[in-house]
């Protein structure tokens, strides 16, 4: 877990913005980041300066490309246009010594990406990490930023003293480390950000929106256990602790630019280097995923504008399907290849049945509803998703630097092109 902080923006003249004043905040220089800055949602702070629901903003239209499942375009859709507006403002009442406090932030794969959406939009941070490596992205942000060093599974006790508007919290597993944080900050911090998972939900038999059941279906909450269930426990620990002033993100598969679980950046990678292709399942299959810096954007736009509720951050803004994820990825490459579509049971009957064997997706027997997560109160509150192509080309970029520089050009996910030619040579036969 790690902090930042946020202080208005510094005017020409070296004043800073009073209570109400909205000033326009620099968007990232960065590529990867794009040149357009957000719209503002027109979220206002209530009298006790909290954050409320962003349900009430939905005054546009509901958008057309909402992830409903159904017929689907053969190549991805870029993300809707933001809606008319002024370039997002903070408005936040900010104290003398406020600051976002954020989790995770600096080291692992989501906090390089959140520390430079803050820094390029003129906050002040202040990370909380254990202290034992480098980030492996965005050096320069974070350079001169405090850093109170600390591990959360047993001592945050560096957090005492400090006072901030919002703390976004990555790193959290499940009820005790959460329920610790979020008890240790509840007189400190005005807005707690959970990042979560759509994995929280019961099942995935039925349309999945927010208000959909969390946890294990028929087990006590007392014998919950995975990675949902306990990330749905830890939700509750911090709406105990911080009931008008919680934020939830739940996103699908975070891809991008620093992520070594190579899920996503086989099939980038794979189909940039064109041929005959295994493709599991069926082209009709659903699939989501958000890449990491559209969550960072959205995430730091909360702690902005006091954004407050739970919110499915799944993407991208339509409906995408396994056909149209990998046609579009051949699309962006321009290489020569073909696709064999191989059904899931022939596959698993052969091993090929985890998300390391078939990285990405998985059978929808059962979890149709997985990739098919209703995002439509979260597009509604101004969550935007960079198309396909450009998430899948400068991940590969990077994917490629990062070989350079170890020597190894082997994945954590995926299988060998000897094994692919295996099963297609058996499928066919």
């Amino acid at each position: 877990m790690e902090m930042c902080g946020i202080r208005p923006p510094q005017r020409k003249d070296g004043s800073r913005g009073k209570v109400g004043y909205v000033q326009p905040l620099p968007a990232p220089s960065s590529p990867l980041y794009g040149k357009t800055p957000c719209q503002g949602s027109g979220v206002r702070r209530s009298p006790d300066g909290r954050g409320r629901s962003a349900a009430p903003l939905a005054r546009p239209q509901q958008p057309r490309h909402s992830c409903v499942p159904p017929p689907s375009s053969p190549l991805p859709l870029a993300s809707p246009p933001e809606q008319p507006g002024s370039p997002m403002t903070t408005r936040r009442d900010f104290l003398k010594h406020s600051a976002l406090v954020g989790g995770a932030l600096g080291t692992g794969f989501i906090g390089p990406h959140l520390v430079h959406r803050i820094v390029g939009r003129g906050h002040t941070l202040t990370l909380f990490n254990r202290g034992r490596s480098e980030p492996g992205l965005h050096q320069e942000d974070f350079q001169g930023l405090e850093v109170r060093v600390g591990d959360r599974n047993a001592d945050i006790s560096s957090l005492e003293g400090g006072t901030w508007d919002a703390v976004i919290d990555n790193s959290g597993y499940g009820p005790t480390d959460v329920g610790a944080t979020a008890e240790l900050l509840k007189n400190s911090v005005r807005q707690y950000i959970f990042t979560s998972t759509r994995g929280v939900y019961a099942h995935f038999r039925e349309p999945i929106d927010e208000t959909s059941q969390v946890g294990m279906e028929g087990v006590p909450d007392t014998e919950w256990r995975g990675y949902g269930p306990l990330k749905a426990l830890a939700e509750r620990e911090v709406l105990s602790r911080f009931p008008q002033g919680t934020s939830i993100v739940r996103p699908p598969i975070i891809v991008g630019p620093l992520d070594n679980s190579d899920r996503f950046t086989f099939w980038y990678r794979r189909v940039d280097d064109g041929g005959d292709i295994l493709a599991p399942g069926d082209p009709s299959d659903p699939l989501q995923y958000i890449d990491v810096r559209d969550l960072a954007n959205f995430v730091v736009r909360m702690a902005e504008e006091g954004v407050t509720g739970t919110y499915n951050v799944s993407g991208p803004a339509s409906t995408l399907t396994a056909g149209g994820f990998l046609w579009g990825l051949r699309a962006s490459t321009g290489n020569p290849s073909s696709f064999t579509w191989v059904n899931w049971d022939f596959l698993e009957a052969r091993g090929m049945r985890g998300a390391q064997e078939v990285p990405g997706w998985r059978p929808p027997r059962g979890f149709y509803r997985y990739n098919a997560v209703d995002n439509r109160k979260a597009l509604a509150a101004g969550i935007s998703f960079r198309p396909l192509a450009v998430t899948a080309m400068e991940t590969l970029e990077w994917w490629r630097g990062k070989a350079a520089a170890t020597g190894s050009e082997e994945m954590r996910a995926g299988y060998s092109r000897e094994r692919e030619a295996e099963l297609l040579a058996e499928w066919r036969s």
